[in-house]
């Protein structure tokens, strides 16, 4: 087993997380970001894997029996060739350019894991004041580590109506500093050339997402930071043909977390965006095993190998997307379910359920929940044995009446 990343170092995004919170759920302590992604990579280690870093990878060719990883170090080619691969290439920052906001390009501009990067690893301060656009978990983290290092934190502006951070994230790094929440606003133009002088926000028309014409403000402030989504990184999963899913924009999967192209898997933000990364861990671990098997001859093929038609998967009403997007007939054990609601949904009822020819069909799993929000990640597992000779089961969450006295559905931290 060889893992191979661009970086000089392993943790991804998780060496500059300075704050706590991780490792709740799969180490049942509270960690900062660097303690968490130093205990994996002891892990790592341990298990004597092969650790190729500073290795940009450019594609990934067939090789009949295997698969050819093509990259790049130090100004020379490497070649591994490998029985299976796993995409764990994590998601990229959607920065200004893809935001299409008026204005000339000065700098001060930065997405939140670039202010991040600023602060926590080369000790920059970035500006003086500064608007935070978007709610991510990032943005809100990183509108704390300004206000703690003395920078003025005007506001965060956020286009929905709702937040996309952890409701811990709005409370412990807004409220608790004083910062406000602008929520259905957004900035729609930037003043200054070289550098950013202030930045104009307006109203948004919650159902169109538009600005409202003379609700315009100017803000003064040198710096604004971007936290507006992150996209999956999968330039190198086109190259080795890999079906994308038009929604998260990561690789379509089943319960292994198979691809469509034989010997190829993919997990973590690299398969579609995770609140807390105790989950992308354990999604890694599930990816890893399929590899193995895989590698080991013990399972044949993708996701899209077989002559039967896989079991699939389906977002029903209030449901945005669900990962994996199908389920082998051979499945075992317990599949776990990923999604997301595609709103706000107060005394929320989750359903996975048969899908007939003629209608609804049985229920396969069912659980409540006071609210569920877009911005938190649901879990719920259902028994393989359970779908024998179905064809397609229907992932729902829709609003429902006594949701405090069923068991929550598994999500984010509450």
């Amino acid at each position: 087993v060889a893992m191979v990343d661009r970086e000089k170092r392993p943790g991804g995004v998780l060496k500059q997380c300075v704050h706590n919170g991780f490792g709740l759920h799969r180490m049942k302590a509270e960690l900062t970001g660097p303690e968490y992604a130093a205990q994996e990579e002891q892990a790592v280690i341990d298990a004597g894997v092969v650790c190729e870093y500073g290795v940009s990878v450019l594609h990934i060719d067939d090789e009949g029996a295997g698969k050819l990883v093509v990259g790049t170090r130090f100004g020379a080619e490497l070649f591994l060739h490998a029985k299976a691969v796993v995409l764990a290439t994590g998601s990229r920052e959607r920065g200004l350019g893809a935001l299409g906001i008026a204005g000339a390009r000065p700098s001060g501009v930065y997405t939140a894991g670039c202010a991040q990067n600023f602060m926590n690893l080369q000790g920059l301060v970035p500006g003086a004041t500064a608007v935070v656009l978007g709610s991510g978990d990032i943005g809100l983290i990183m509108a704390r580590r300004m206000s703690l290092s003395g920078i003025k934190v005007l506001g965060v502006y956020e286009i929905m109506p709702f937040s996309s951070g952890l409701r811990r994230n709005i409370v412990q790094c807004l409220d608790d500093f004083g910062i406000p929440l602008h929520l259905s606003r957004t900035v729609v133009r930037l003043e200054g050339e070289t550098r950013l002088q202030a930045v104009v926000v307006a109203d948004v028309d919650p159902a169109t997402r538009r600005p409202i014409e003379g609700t315009e403000e100017r803000i003064p402030c040198d710096t604004l930071v971007l936290s507006c989504g992150l996209i999956p990184e999968n330039e190198v999963a086109k190259t080795a043909g890999v079906a994308l899913s038009p929604i998260t924009g990561g690789a379509i999967v089943d319960e292994r977390l198979a691809t469509s192209t034989p010997g190829i898997f993919a997990c973590g933000n690299a398969l579609h965006v995770h609140d807390l990364a105790d989950f992308a861990s354990e999604e890694g671990e599930r990816a890893g095993a399929s590899a193995a098997a895989f590698a080991r001859g013990e399972v044949q093929g993708g996701s899209a190998s077989t002559d039967e038609a896989p079991i699939e998967v389906v977002a029903g009403e209030g449901v945005r997307y669900v990962v994996p997007q199908m389920i082998s007939h051979d499945a075992e054990g317990a599949v776990m379910l990923s999604f997301r609601v595609s709103d706000v949904i107060e005394g929320v009822r989750f359903e996975v359920r048969k899908s007939e020819d003629a209608g609804a069909g049985e229920v396969l799993a069912r659980a409540r929940d006071v609210v569920a929000v877009p911005a938190e990640m649901r879990r719920m597992k259902v028994d393989a044995e359970s779908l024998a000779g179905c064809s397609r089961i229907v992932v729902s969450a829709v609003s429902g009446l006594s949701a405090r006295r069923a068991p929550a559905v598994e999500g984010g931290a509450r």
